[in-house]
């Protein structure tokens, strides 16, 4: 048993604090020394007093089955299972240092490809769709799946220090996403690069990685993230003030971005080479993957509760009406 709202059974208190409100002005009327109420009291019969009091809780009781009806209890949980038709996507994201260069003014490297995956995300509905984030090393935040607002949601949060290592690992990058596409009765499967850099970390080579993915028949499209020209690096000082990283003659480290082995990556797999900046090439993408072959796959998407505040509605509204109703008579009978 669960609760939707059950925030609202908070509002239950009122229950006995109307009682007891009740209750205190009876007896402070009691305590009025008029001659008149003691008149009217003495003329109310024993039922009356009892109809009154009856209907009052009557009264209380509709109040808290609506209160439980509005806090809308639920009880059972069901899986809902689909079998769904689409292409296994994994993404792998560069979090290296080189990825801090400013050349997307005012932004940096990183902003401006987590805008380009959340734009390719909101494009390819009905995918299963991963994330595998790498620097000196590559870990898998979020496996295939077609919860695409929670995978949003987790790309939303990516920083430097999501990976603690530094560096570009972009073979181990590969190889992490060929481990969670690993399910060859899917025809479709693709893996999408965003870095800016040569490989300079990790244990495996970027092109045998590359050929490993094209023995499994996984393609592999690269995104260069970045300008020609390169851009600077910030970096904060001893006195937190934002500079400037510069080599050992004190010249500007302006990181390039490799063409060519992400060229050869993607040419290997019989996969495209694009740059981030190109947003109308970034679109063959969306367009090739959308006509890929699509495979069948279970999908669980979410739980249902049954919803059961219906008798606590019903009934709270009944014991109102019966209330109503019986004050009516008791209000008739009074006045004959």
């Amino acid at each position: 048993m669960s609760w939707a709202n059950p925030e609202l059974l908070g509002l239950l208190v009122l229950v006995p604090l109307l009682a007891l409100l009740a209750w205190a002005l009876r007896r402070f009327r009691r305590g009025l020394p008029l001659s008149t109420l003691r008149i009217v009291r003495g003329l109310q019969s024993p039922l009356a007093r009892w109809a009154t009091t009856g209907l009052f809780a009557l009264r209380l009781g509709a109040i808290a089955l609506i209160v439980v009806a509005l806090a809308r209890p639920q009880w059972g949980r069901v899986w809902e299972e689909q079998t769904q038709r689409g292409v296994d996507i994994m993404l792998a994201l560069d979090l290296s240092g080189s990825m801090r260069a400013e050349d997307f003014q005012p932004q940096n490297r990183l902003v401006a490809a987590k805008q380009v995956i959340d734009d390719f995300i909101q494009k390819t509905p009905g995918n299963r769709i991963g994330l595998v984030v790498f620097a000196g090393r590559a870990n898998t935040l979020v496996p295939l799946t077609t919860d695409h607002e929670m995978l949003r949601d987790t790309l939303r949060r990516v920083d430097f220090d999501t990976v603690s290592q530094d560096g570009t690992a972009i073979g181990d990058a590969i190889g992490t996403c060929l481990y969670r596409l690993h399910e060859p009765n899917i025809k479709g499967r693709v893996i999408i690069l965003f870095t800016d850099g040569e490989n300079n970390s990790g244990y495996l080579d970027p092109i045998k990685a590359a050929e490993m993915a094209r023995v499994e028949g996984v393609r592999i499209h690269t995104i260069a993230v970045g300008r020609p020209g390169g851009a600077p690096i910030p970096i904060l000082n001893a006195f937190g003030q934002k500079v400037y990283l510069r080599d050992a003659d004190g010249a500007l480290v302006l990181p390039q971005i490799a063409e060519k082995p992400l060229q050869e990556i993607a040419a290997i797999t019989g996969g495209r080479y694009y740059r981030a900046t190109d947003v109308q090439a970034l679109r063959q993408i969306y367009d090739e993957i959308n006509h890929m072959e699509k495979s069948p796959y279970e999908v669980k998407r979410h739980v249902i509760y049954e919803e059961r505040y219906q008798p606590y509605l019903i009934l709270g509204l009944l014991l109102l009406l019966v209330e109503f109703l019986l004050s009516r008579r008791f209000a008739v009978l009074e006045a004959a």
